[in-house]
C-alpha cells in the first residue's frame, strides 16, 4: 500500500483493503503532558509510530492524531491536558464502534503512557461483552519485553531504551527536528529537584505496592522534574545519530515482536469465542446490544 496510515489514505485505498479482506487496525492511544525536556507529545508519537510499523508487518491499518486522553500525576505541569478517564473512554469506544461498522475487527490499541489501561482495558473488556469481538491492548513495556524474550537485544538501562526509541519515533514520523537541542542544562540541579519531589511523597512507594500500575489512587508529582527528563539533545548531530539509532532499534523491536502472530491469536479467540463457548451458552447473547 502506498501507505498504512489510516488518517493518510483515500477512501479508495481503505474501500479496496475492506475488500480485499483487510480488518486489522492500530489505534495509537496518546497524552499530552509533561516529560522533562523532551514535547509534550513524545509518548503519543512513540505510540504512533510503533502502530505504524506494526501495522507494516501485520497487513493492518494504524490511527494515528489521538493525543488527548487521561494524564494523571503530571497535572501539575501547566502544559499537560488533563481530561477524565470517562471522557477519554467515551470517545474512544465511540471510535472502535464506528472502526467496527466499517468492518475492521482485529483493533489494536497501542499506549505508551502508564495510565492508559484505565481507560483502554475498560474499554477492551465491554466492547466485547457487548459484541463478542475481542480488541486488544498492546501496552508497548510488554512490548518491549516480549521482544525481549523472543531475542531482541538492547543495552543499557530501561529508560535510556524508551528514549532511545521516542528518538526513533520522532524520526519514523519524519519529526525529529522537534525534539529541542539544550546543550548547557544544568543536570545536577534537574536531578537534585527530582530527589527532593521523591523524598517529598515517600509513602507513594507502598502505597503502589496495593495494587497494578499506577491507578489504584490518585495523586500529583510534587515537582514537575520527577516525569521525564534528561533526555534532550546536545546538539543537532547528537540528535540525528541517536534518531537514526531509535528507528532501527523500534524498527527490530517490532520485528522481535511480530504483531501478526498476535493478530492471529485475537482471531483464533474469536473463534472460539463465537463457534465454540456461545453457542454452548445461549444466555451469553442476552447481554449483548449490538446489532
Amino acid at each position: 500500500m502506498r501507505t498504512r496510515i489510516y488518517n493518510k489514505c483515500t477512501d479508495r485505498e481503505i474501500t479496496d483493503y475492506l475488500e480485499r479482506g483487510g480488518d486489522t487496525l492500530f489505534m495509537s492511544v496518546g497524552v499530552t503532558e509533561l516529560h522533562g525536556q523532551l514535547p509534550v507529545d513524545c509518548e503519543s508519537i512513540l505510540a504512533e509510530a510503533a502502530a505504524v510499523k506494526m501495522a507494516e508487518k501485520a497487513d493492518g491499518l494504524a490511527v494515528i492524531n489521538l493525543p488527548f486522553f487521561h494524564a494523571g500525576a503530571t497535572a501539575i505541569g501547566r502544559s499537560t491536558v488533563n481530561i477524565s478517564i470517562r471522557a477519554g473512554y467515551d470517545y474512544l469506544k465511540t471510535l472502535v464502534y464506528a472502526f467496527y461498522k466499517l468492518g475492521f475487527k482485529r483493533i489494536f490499541f497501542l499506549s505508551m503512557h502508564g495510565p492508559a489501561y484505565l481507560t483502554i482495558n475498560s474499554v477492551c473488556m465491554d466492547f466485547f461483552h457487548e459484541t463478542h469481538n475481542p480488541i486488544c491492548h498492546l501496552e508497548l513495556g510488554h512490548v518491549m519485553k516480549i521482544a525481549q524474550d523472543n531475542g531482541w537485544q538492547t543495552e543499557g538501562e530501561m529508560m535510556d531504551v524508551f528514549t532511545d526509541l521516542m528518538y526513533g519515533a520522532y524520526k519514523a514520523m519524519n519529526q525529529l527536528e522537534f525534539i529541542p537541542v539544550i546543550p548547557d542544562l544544568d543536570e545536577e540541579a534537574f536531578l537534585a529537584k527530582r530527589r527532593e519531589g521523591n523524598a517529598k511523597q515517600w509513602f507513594k512507594k507502598d502505597l503502589h505496592k496495593l495494587n497494578f500500575g499506577t491507578g489504584g489512587f490518585g495523586s500529583f508529582y510534587a515537582e514537575l522534574e520527577e516525569h521525564g527528563g534528561l533526555e534532550h539533545a546536545r546538539s543537532e548531530q547528537e540528535r540525528e545519530q541517536r534518531g537514526q539509532k531509535g528507528l532501527a532499534m523500534l524498527e527490530e523491536m517490532i520485528r522481535y515482536f511480530d504483531p501478526a502472530h498476535f493478530s492471529m491469536l485475537l482471531k483464533e479467540l474469536d473463534t472460539a469465542v463465537n463457534e465454540e463457548i456461545v453457542p454452548r451458552y445461549p444466555h451469553l447473547g442476552l447481554d449483548k446490544p449490538f446489532r
